[in-house]
């Protein structure tokens, strides 16, 4: 989804556009809206990132906890401070539009993270990050967690741009397995998520997806918020210091007003 001039400068989606995005975020199971993100801004959080990610990988204990099966795919959580903190990322206004209209404007967030695959990464296993509301039932419910991806780098077949498998968000025969078969998702339509910097990624938290090999020699990172409808448990699971708490505006205390707040 391209932005218009008029939109960009007034960081709202047109009703027609809004429309579109709620439309593919329910049958499809997620929406990219493309290059949203300023390229000057984009560059300071990026650099942030890399330096703080090198940091975290020098202890051993974290590299052994973060590498997912091994492959290379690397999460850390987000420091709680800026720039990670900044509005632009956190209440990101076209993300916060197509939310507040799925998620009937009562959600918060207690999980913010990035997800990094390393050079020379391999295949991540077909997954889910959250499974149906009620499993037992035939059909799928309406969206109840969201996670809005941003990529710091161009997302390319060659960097590893994530595979998704559209509507599998909607499958409801599947929850006692933890993880997706692989020759059923053979059967089924997948896509890679080829998008520039700085887009922004409203996704289905149920959708079958899985991180790609990284063949570059650069990193290839994301950022990850995840925004729970409001009914959902709020144990907090961050910490933001109260340095950061009190550079954020109002909106983005509300969103995350589930969470502790350090010194």
């Amino acid at each position: 989804m391209v932005l218009s001039p008029a939109e960009r400068k007034n960081g709202r989606l047109s009703k027609n556009k809004l429309s579109l995005a709620l439309r593919a975020l329910s049958e499809v199971g997620y929406v990219v809206i493309e290059g949203v993100i300023p390229g000057d801004f984009l560059h300071e959080i990026k650099q942030v990132c890399n330096r703080t990610l090198h940091r975290y990988l020098k202890k051993e204990e974290n590299q052994q906890h973060c590498i997912d099966d091994r492959a290379g795919h690397v999460g850390m959580s987000a420091p709680c401070k800026m720039p990670f903190m900044d509005a632009q990322i956190i209440e990101n206004s076209f993300a916060m539009q197509i939310l507040h209209e799925a998620m009937d404007g009562d959600f918060f967030c207690t999980f913010y993270n990035t997800n990094t695959a390393w050079p020379g990464s391999g295949v991540q296993r077909i997954h889910r990050d959250t499974k149906q509301l009620f499993p037992g039932l035939p059909f799928s419910l309406p969206i109840h967690m969201v996670v809005v991806n941003i990529p710091l780098v161009d997302f390319t077949i060659e960097n590893g741009a994530t595979e998704v498998w559209p509507g599998s968000h909607l499958i409801c025969d599947d929850q006692n397995e933890s993880r997706i078969n692989a020759e059923r998702a053979q059967t089924l339509p997948s896509i890679r998520t080829v998008m520039r910097a700085g887009s922004v990624v409203v996704r289905d938290m149920r959708m079958w997806h899985r991180g790609m090999p990284n063949r570059t020699d650069t990193i290839r990172t994301m950022i990850a918020l995840v925004y729970f409808r409001g009914f959902l448990n709020r144990d907090s699971q961050l910490t933001i210091p109260r340095s950061s708490w009190d550079q954020m505006t109002e909106q983005s205390k509300h969103l995350f007003r589930f969470n502790k707040i350090g010194r």
